[in-house]
């Protein structure tokens, strides 16, 4: 399971704006930042519930400290997306909220499941296994609207696929 905040529908606009400026395409999905992972596969009974709870709890945490996510740099990561990471300060703030939701999901879970520890929050913003002239705009035009709202809390299940 993935446990991600959602940024603003504004900020939706402005990035794929950006985007579309440096030659990509508007993307439908909800830009995020991923907060982390929980690695070990949940029960389908329990699935929705469980990111329901832990979806209600994140929501309240956003909302209480309203995060920013300032842009440091475009980046290409793990050798397959193109993502922002965060600047200094945003990534001290995620990196609380990261600990806080591990906290939370031990907790929660009665210590079923854990958070993936070494997880580093960023924005992904693109899927490729190459890079072309698109990235070198991209990482120009990211500081025309280096700061996106985080407003919503929200989970993305993983469920076990099996070959007939």
């Amino acid at each position: 399971m993935a446990l991600k905040i959602n940024i603003s529908k504004n900020d939706q606009a402005a990035l794929n704006h950006l985007l579309m400026g440096s030659g990509y395409k508007p993307q439908n999905r909800k830009f995020h930042c991923t907060l982390g992972f929980i690695n070990k596969m949940i029960p389908e009974e329990e699935l929705t519930s469980f990111g329901d709870v832990i979806v209600r709890e994140m929501q309240k945490e956003v909302s209480k400290i309203k995060p920013l996510y300032e842009v440091d740099a475009a980046q290409f990561l793990f050798g397959h997306i193109i993502a922002f990471t965060p600047s200094v300060a945003t990534g001290g703030i995620l990196n609380e909220m990261h600990r806080w939701l591990s906290n939370k999901v031990v907790e929660l879970s009665e210590k079923r499941w854990v958070i993936d520890e070494k997880y580093v929050p960023h924005m992904t913003l693109w899927r490729t296994r190459h890079l072309d002239t698109r990235f070198e705009k991209l990482k120009l035009l990211a500081t025309k609207h280096p700061v996106y709202n985080l407003t919503e809390a929200a989970f993305v299940p993983f469920r076990l696929m099996i070959n007939e």
